[in-house]
């Protein structure tokens, strides 16, 4: 009896052991010091969170939030940080954490994280990814980590819930093996993203988003809610998923100037094959294409309002103005 009792506990035991969050202090409630200031950034004191590059990610307590109102949805602290920044071409701020132990090949587990938007900034936006790899890839500069995370939330999903509510965002994911540090960004450039409209008032020029209870690893009890407003996604690179003319955002400025931003005319989930023209305003046409790759750049003319028209391969028609402004010498 004592054997079988014993052996219970052992296979009782492995159970909780194998099901246990893989991310060392999920909920960032351990600190190695007193949170003092919401601008303090400070996420290291989270430890072993670190930044993966110049961006200060913060560490945030409950009545002391930057950018907004948010309580924390487990304990009294969270994380936050910038995805967008309209004053700083391509500034990023990243999170990252080693993995209690690395993943096994073909292991099938989950990730869970809960987030909420800052309701006092001036956009939200759908550009969130989570890298899954076998060595840290922290960056000593500010700016995009040029790389196709191994997960990513759906394009023009705009992360917008505010206040209260914490939205739920996750996948499923089959490890390649050896995987044993997770980072939570923005990996797209400023072209690539969509941006929604949040408070056009805020002076702060910035979609930011604050983060709780962040899950890696086995898929029991529900862990994949099906409810999730961002449903589950596995990413694996390759070519840009095509959408169809109801989800597409089209720009109506391009901002030939080299800093990266609304450099192109840039259409994200654009389908193959679709016919680009770029009118003057009084309808003379200074551009045509019948497969535009995304790269029109304003091809010399000079800045002022003009007028595109999209023809998409199933047979819908997008138009409408198109402003190109140049920087004055």
């Amino acid at each position: 009896m004592k054997t079988a009792c014993f052996l219970s506990y052992l296979i009782f035991l492995s159970t909780v052991i194998s099901a246990q969050n893989l991310v060392p202090n999920g909920s960032f409630e351990r600190s190695l010091k007193p949170i003092k200031s919401k601008y303090a950034g400070s996420i290291e004191w989270a430890s072993p969170w670190f930044p993966a590059g110049k961006g200060s990610p913060d560490l945030i307590k409950n009545n002391d939030v930057p950018n907004g109102k948010q309580a924390a949805l487990d304990g009294n602290q969270f994380a936050g940080i910038i995805l967008y920044d309209a004053d700083n071409a391509e500034f990023r701020e990243y999170l990252e954490v080693r993995l209690i132990r690395s993943l096994l090949p073909s292991e099938e587990i989950c990730l869970r994280v809960k987030i909420s938007a800052a309701d006092d900034c001036r956009y939200f936006t759908d550009a969130l990814g989570f890298a899954l790899t076998n060595d840290s890839i922290r960056v000593k500069n500010w700016r995009t980590i040029p790389r196709d995370p191994e997960l990513k939330t759906r394009k023009f999903s705009s992360i917008s819930d505010t206040g209260a509510t914490w939205q739920a965002i996750e996948f499923k994911y089959v490890a390649k093996g050896g995987e044993q540090f997770l980072t939570i960004g923005n990996f797209r450039n400023d072209a690539a993203i969509a941006l929604q409209p949040n408070n056009r008032n805020s002076f702060l020029k910035l979609a930011y988003i604050y983060i709780d209870q962040v899950y890696v690893g086995p898929c029991i009890e529900k862990t994949l809610d099906t409810n999730s407003e961002i449903h589950p996604v596995i990413s694996g690179g390759g070519e840009q998923e095509e959408l169809p003319a109801s989800m597409l955002h089209v720009p109506n400025v391009v901002t030939p100037n080299g800093d990266g931003f609304n450099d192109v005319f840039y259409v994200a989930g654009l389908p193959k094959y679709s016919k680009l023209n770029i009118y003057t305003k009084k309808g003379v046409e200074i551009y045509s294409t019948t497969n535009y790759k995304n790269d029109w750049d304003g091809h010399d003319v000079p800045s002022g309002n003009y007028r595109y028209e999209l023809a998409l391969p199933d047979g819908n028609v997008i138009s409408g103005p198109l402003d190109v402004v140049r920087k004055k010498n």
